[in-house]
């Protein structure tokens, strides 16, 4: 058939727009499609025939470096390792040595039978009612971008479940008990009550960690120890100053046909508040994550509490939390969390037992220079279910943080959250603006 003058000039026009993907890179596309979306079978498959095909032997490191990649993906260590000593044998000054250079000392890591880390960090901290201000400090994102240099911590990237452990423990101040608000009787409280008047105020905030981890296959599977100690004072309030110190141990075991962590763990935590002992817990938790794909984690834990209140009224609070959520990282730049977490505490005073349930929403951006961005957002509701009076409770969060990398391991950040609780008894809405400004240092 015969192409008229006008046809042949729009093919001719359209040539340069055109192009004609390579037999490799038709190949490689699709085996990369299969290990984003987390078929990995089929994808190392497909490596493999490509490594087969002497006429596609110039694009065999490429194929191997990406192969490795998959294995890791798999969690199947030994097979990464075999595979990128290949490449660095056929082809040791090729730019894919380079990169799988840097993936085996990832690798090498995560398999290392002795793994030491920790954190330092100290933040300024203005409240706008410190009494309802929140006891945590703003924790770094993770972000999963292959060119960062930045992988010393890699071995501990999921050892570190002490911090989240402890950002799951609520310390609510009322149940301190200092102010008398929620005394142990069975009479519903006056209908009128007065607000409580907020007050101003900064403080300082400090924390460390330690971790240390040893592994006990090829796996990367690894008992941990971790220790945890933080401290707030204030600069008027000293009655809300407050220590915290915590120790945890247990297993963390990999399943690489299933990519499947399972973790277990004990810990023990002990808080005193303006230099008197307060409270002390015992957590027992058993945690799961598993990847989909590169681009999508699940995760669930439970946790059971034994807290211990000494002060003018005793008391033993044990605690179920159970949390379930996703993480979705589509790019190396960008991550979202979701997560969903129901609670009951059955207290000593039955006024004071809660069912609780919770909900928390962020997203965190890595910005050019160094820099990131987070923000986030949670809701949680308390029922105090054999309160006389009734009362229930909502509590919203909004946080912002910007931060920046002064070195490898220093990390700057701004952070402000807004704090509402609101209570269907009046007088009792509390809400706090906390700012701060905040260095933390990793090694």
């Amino acid at each position: 058939m015969k192409l008229n003058g006008l046809t042949a000039v729009l093919l001719l026009a359209g040539l340069p727009l055109c192009s004609i993907a390579s037999p490799y890179q038709t190949l490689a596309r699709d085996a990369e499609n299969s290990a984003r979306w987390g078929l990995l079978g089929s994808a190392a498959e497909q490596y493999r025939a490509i490594l087969a095909d002497p006429s596609l032997s110039a694009s065999h490191p490429r194929a191997r470096l990406a192969l490795a990649k998959v294995y890791a993906d798999a969690l199947d260590y030994p097979a990464a390792k075999a595979e990128l000593a290949r490449l660095k044998q056929d082809a040791p000054d090729s730019a894919e040595a380079k990169e799988g250079a840097k993936l085996a000392k990832r690798i090498a890591k995560k398999l290392k039978a002795h793994t030491f880390g920790g954190r330092v960090a100290v933040a300024r901290v203005h409240d706008t009612d410190t009494a309802n201000a929140s006891a945590g400090m703003t924790q770094d994102p993770s972000f999963d971008d292959e060119d960062d240099e930045d992988m010393d911590d890699m071995a501990f990237e999921d050892d570190d479940s002490l911090d989240d452990l402890l950002d799951d423990i609520d310390l609510d101040e009322d149940d301190l008990a200092d102010d008398g608000e929620d005394e142990d009787d069975d009479t519903a409280p006056t209908p009128v009550a007065k607000p409580k008047s907020t007050v101003h105020d900064n403080r300082w905030q400090a924390a460390g960690s330690l971790r240390y981890g040893y592994g006990f296959d090829d796996r990367g599977s690894r008992w941990n120890l971790g220790a945890n100690i933080a401290q707030a004072r204030q600069d008027d309030r000293d009655e809300l100053n407050r220590q915290t110190w915590a120790v945890s141990t247990g297993p963390t075991f990999v399943i690489p046909a299933w990519r499947l962590k399972i973790n277990a763990a004990v810990t023990y935590l002990q808080l005193y508040k303006d230099h008197q002992y307060d409270l002390s817990s015992t957590i027992w938790s058993l945690g799961a994550s598993h990847k989909l794909n590169r681009v999508l984690e699940l995760y669930t834990r439970y946790n059971y509490e034994n807290r211990g209140l000494e002060n003018d009224s005793p008391l033993d609070i044990e605690v179920d939390t159970f949390k379930v959520g996703t993480r979705f990282k589509p790019t190396g730049k960008d991550s979202f969390d979701l997560s969903y977490s129901p609670k009951v505490e059955d207290n000593d005073k039955r006024n004071k037992d809660k069912e609780q349930e919770g909900w928390k929403i962020s997203y965190a951006r890595k910005l050019p220079w160094d820099s990131f961005a987070s923000v986030a957002y949670s809701r949680r509701h308390t029922d105090f279910k054999h309160d006389p009076s009734g009362k229930e409770e909502d509590e919203t969060k909004h946080v912002v943080t910007l931060g920046h990398k002064l070195t490898t391991d220093l990390v700057m950040t701004v952070s402000y959250e807004h704090k509402d609780k609101d209570s269907n008894l009046p007088g009792r809405d509390k809400n706090n603006e906390s700012t701060s400004l905040g260095l933390s240092y990793k090694f």
